[in-house]
């Protein structure tokens, strides 16, 4: 864990926003400060120091730090500010100085780097008055923290309701601004109220405007582009963290384990992939009579379907291991990310390149990946955040027995694989997007 902690723990997904829709990325699916009456804004302020080794925020001149402003209508407790706030958070670790206006006081980290600006919320009923207030109040805390409008600050706006502040900064700061949308209100509605239709207004507004567009689905950019086309050549489609989160929380593994007849202290080999050649299912099962040799309390689960169902059945048969194999088909969603968190080995046989999210999910449980060099290339090192084995029962065998017989080995190269799948396919990948996109745009 980071020292960012703080700021996402309190922060829950997949709660309704309120006003805008968010999807996390799905696994592969296997069929079978307190607002102040006055108008004044809390300010809560939390700084750190660049992680030694990161880079350090600046637009190419060596020890200029970059500032950012990100505006958030949203509560911190949807599903946009949960995502505000671990981008704040990956952006301030990545020696960037970052200043978040939101209405409401987000939990800060205690040492991340990240300058919370809480506005309140104000007096005004009504969805677009409340949007008036914020892009009031949220642009004069912008003033005061930058009264000379001559510092290098990108504003960056979340939703619709950011894009009022963006536009009226945007004129007064010459700033960079970047619009990030989940979806657009001809999406979410009918639009047969006048509510949306104004809505709507603000959106084709923000989509001509923007210097650059961070959209959050495909569907929403052809919408975007069908409705407003210069927009075409400014929109960069956002990368979807890895959602980690999801392989938190089992307490009580035996209990998993036993959904699936497993002992609560077996050890428990799981493959979750498509029965075919490809995947390599059957190498698994063609290598446990030799795992079961010096570890026959050994229990494997295989996790998928395909054209290679009946024949492992019949292996496990031939092989007289129906008492240590498990085939329990369609398992997704929960059940299959709480299986993960239980296993004690990750093993991804493939015989060629196959999709990496069992090891990615492996990772995000800290639980070890065994896996041959063809199913992820690029990705694995061997030893230090994998083993990586060849695609025959023999070397199977010795990749299983690697960790098995090694716990201290395996809870390192867990550890490592946790690390990479926080850099490369976390939030610090989203912040170095951000980072790349800021870079490549002119200044307006």
């Amino acid at each position: 864990m980071d020292d960012t902690t703080n700021l996402i723990d309190a922060l829950e997904p997949g709660h309704a926003s309120g006003t805008n829709g968010h999807s996390e990325t799905s696994p592969r699916r296997y069929t079978n400060g307190s607002a102040n009456g006055n108008g004044k804004h809390a300010h809560v302020e939390h700084q750190r120091r660049p992680t030694s080794g990161t880079p350090a925020g600046s637009n190419g001149t060596a020890g200029e730090r970059r500032a950012l402003a990100l505006f958030c209508f949203e509560p911190p407790s949807g599903p946009v500010g949960w995502q505000v706030a671990h981008t704040a958070a990956a952006l301030a670790r990545r020696g960037n100085d970052v200043h978040l206006f939101t209405r409401h006081a987000y939990p800060a980290p205690t040492d991340a780097g990240v300058h919370v600006h809480a506005v309140g919320e104000g007096d005004a009923s009504g969805l677009l008055a409340q949007v008036n207030e914020f892009t009031s109040r949220a642009t004069n805390a912008f003033l005061q923290q930058f009264p000379h409008g001559n510092h290098a600050v990108t504003l960056m706006g979340y939703e619709w309701s950011a894009a009022p502040a963006l536009s009226l900064l945007r004129g007064i700061s010459n700033a960079r601004t970047v619009l990030s949308l989940h979806s657009l209100e001809r999406q979410r509605s009918d639009m047969s109220s006048e509510l949306s239709r104004l809505i709507e207004e603000i959106e084709l507004t923000g989509l001509r405007e923007a210097g650059s567009l961070w959209l959050h689905d495909g569907a929403t950019a052809e919408v975007a582009k069908y409705w407003v086309p210069e927009c075409a050549g400014r929109i960069i489609q956002a990368r979807a963290p890895f959602p980690a989160h999801q392989f938190n929380g089992v307490s009580d593994p035996g209990a998993v384990k036993a959904r699936f007849q497993v002992g609560p202290v077996d050890p428990t080999i799981v493959f979750v992939g498509d029965f075919s050649d490809q995947y390599g299912p059957d190498l698994l099962v063609k290598a446990m009579p030799a795992v079961l040799k010096n570890r026959p309390q050994a229990r494997l689960v295989l996790v998928g379907f395909g054209d290679l169902f009946w024949p492992l059945k019949v292996y496990a048969r031939y092989l007289l291991l129906e008492h240590a194999v498990r085939l329990p088909g369609n398992v997704e969603g929960q059940e299959l990310n709480e299986l993960v968190q239980a296993a004690d080995v990750v093993v991804v046989p493939s015989r060629q390149s196959t999709p990496w999210w069992p090891i990615l999910a492996g990772w995000a449980a800290g639980r070890p990946v065994v896996a041959t060099h063809e199913a992820a290339p690029g990705l694995l090192e061997h030893d230090k955040d994998s083993i990586l084995m060849y695609p025959s029962p023999t070397s199977v065998v010795w990749g299983i027995e690697r960790v098995l017989f090694d716990p201290e080995h395996a809870t390192k190269i867990a550890a490592a694989g946790r690390a990479k799948l926080d850099e490369r396919f976390g939030w610090n990948a989203v912040a170095q997007q951000v980072e790349e996109l800021l870079q490549a745009q002119p200044r307006a």
